[in-house]
């Protein structure tokens, strides 16, 4: 619904959409919710098996690959699935499908020439890493790189499939099929007796990926528009790079925050420190899972009630989706407090509970990051992805330092507190942003704020990467 300006809408229109927006928004949070909720049971499932099939130092060596191959999917993809959510959604509600078909035509061609460059030159530098010595190791790291540009190209996949509005299809390939795969896999392999170490768990890995990344395409194609399958493409070549490369540097920095603990822990530590490490932080991310699902349900509206100027309406979804994600969060950290330790013993067996202090201090982290909101997520939705970048790699570059000094001593805690002082610092710069910039409060405290009133400045009604 577009409101025209110095035009106030009818009120029961008004109603009406809000009402719609609020059940469309609830409608595919729960649906991105009961995705997550599975992905998380499939890669908890995943996760004890080979930590309880590897052992720690094994499981160890499986994790530093698997965080690694993480970060070089940021350099590949460079924020092209970010900026495909964001523009498909305006073009089309625009009727713009030759630039909608356009962009994801340079995004696949750029997104797989990249990835496979990145993915060649990255083998060889290891290979004389390793002095040539073909080690376990080296053979895991080859094994988990070759899924390199299967996860760019699921990515390519997704970001077309979200910013179409189909939320619940562009996550199952990632969020259901992946994990499952892996799962049947590392099930099929233990029960036919395969032993099974790093270098043949990475490839199970990249298998996954594989399957995940080729069901993506498949939709994709499957629910695209007529209207975009026929038209002739059209190219926006400089403001789409300017545009992906500060989603890239936004999505590089919460990548690199994310994979960062695992990977230092690996240099500076041992790789039994990396596994515990991705323990604790695959426990914390339960913490998160609410917020990312009501930030992929939130992304393409976001968009377009901006881009029309319905201020009003998205607070109300926004607001909506931080006191879900909020009350969602807080019984695991609870759980976490007065359970952790048999909780670890429990699922992951002897030796894990060591990572207790890094499951706490990474579960008030993420409590902290629901309890701000969707915020990261509406600032790129409005156009606002340079100043979001700027509280982003600042947040990383706190992660990184103040890791590198405190893990020599604290180790997997001191990992654990880089990244939750990064996280909070990162999420309230993120916030005032949005409040400047906005007027709109992300974060479960709206109360705090007035309403944005109809005298207020609407925003600018064309694509926010142009």
């Amino acid at each position: 619904m577009v409101v025209e300006e110095g035009i106030e809408p009818e009120p029961d229109v008004a109603s009406s959409a809000a009402t719609s927006g609020r059940r469309g928004l609830i409608r595919n949070a729960a649906g991105s919710l009961g995705l997550n909720l599975v992905n998380v049971a499939a890669t908890l499932l995943t996760t004890i098996l080979l930590a309880r099939i590897l052992g720690v130092s094994e499981f160890g060596t499986y994790s530093f690959v698997i965080a690694t191959v993480t970060l070089l999917v940021v350099p590949t993809v460079v924020g092209v699935d970010r900026l495909l959510t964001r523009d498909i959604a305006v073009y089309a509600a625009g009727a713009a499908y030759d630039l909608a078909r356009g962009l994801l035509r340079r995004s696949q061609q750029v997104t797989l020439a990249t990835s496979l460059a990145i993915g060649l030159t990255t083998a060889a530098v290891a290979w004389f890493a390793a002095d040539g010595q073909l080690t376990t190791g080296l053979v895991a790291f080859w094994a988990g790189l070759a899924a390199l540009p299967f996860l760019a190209l699921g990515k390519v996949a997704q970001g077309g499939l979200m910013g179409l509005h189909h939320i619940l299809a562009g996550q199952i390939p990632d969020y259901v099929l992946r994990p499952a795969v892996l799962v049947a896999l590392v099930g099929v392999a233990a029960i036919g007796g395969v032993a099974l170490d790093a270098p043949i768990a990475a490839a199970l890995y990249t298998i996954s990926v594989a399957v995940a990344a080729i069901a993506a395409i498949v939709l994709l194609y499957a629910r695209l528009p007529t209207e975009m399958r026929h038209t002739v493409p059209a190219f926006r070549g400089r403001a789409w790079t300017r545009a992906a490369i500060t989603l890239g540097v936004i999505s590089g920095a919460a990548v690199l925050n994310s994979q960062v603990g695992i990977t230092l822990l690996g240099l500076l530590s041992t790789t039994d420190s990396a596994g515990l490490y991705a323990v604790a932080q695959r426990g914390a991310l339960l913490v998160a899972f609410p917020l990312a699902a009501v930030s992929v349900a939130l992304a393409p509206t976001a968009a377009r009630l901006w881009s029309t100027g319905e201020r009003q309406r998205l607070q109300s979804l926004v607001t909506l989706g931080a006191w879900a994600a909020l009350l969602a969060g807080v019984p695991l950290v609870v759980g976490y407090l007065a359970f952790g330790r048999s909780i670890l013993t429990l699922l992951f067996g002897p030796g894990y509970e060591d990572a207790y202090a890094s499951l706490v201090v990474l579960s008030v982290g993420q409590l902290v990051n629901a309890a701000t909101g969707p915020v990261a997520t509406l600032l790129i939705m409005t156009g606002q992805q340079r100043k979001a970048a700027v509280c982003i790699v600042a947040g990383t570059i706190i992660n990184l330092v103040t890791a590198v000094v405190l893990i020599p001593t604290l180790d997997t805690s001191g990992a654990a507190l880089a990244a939750a002082a990064a996280l909070t610092i990162s999420n309230v710069a993120l916030v005032i942003v949005s409040l400047r910039e906005l007027h709109v409060n992300p974060t479960a405290l709206n109360f705090l704020t007035r309403s944005p009133s109809s005298n207020e400045p609407r925003p600018p009604t064309q694509s926010p990467g142009v």
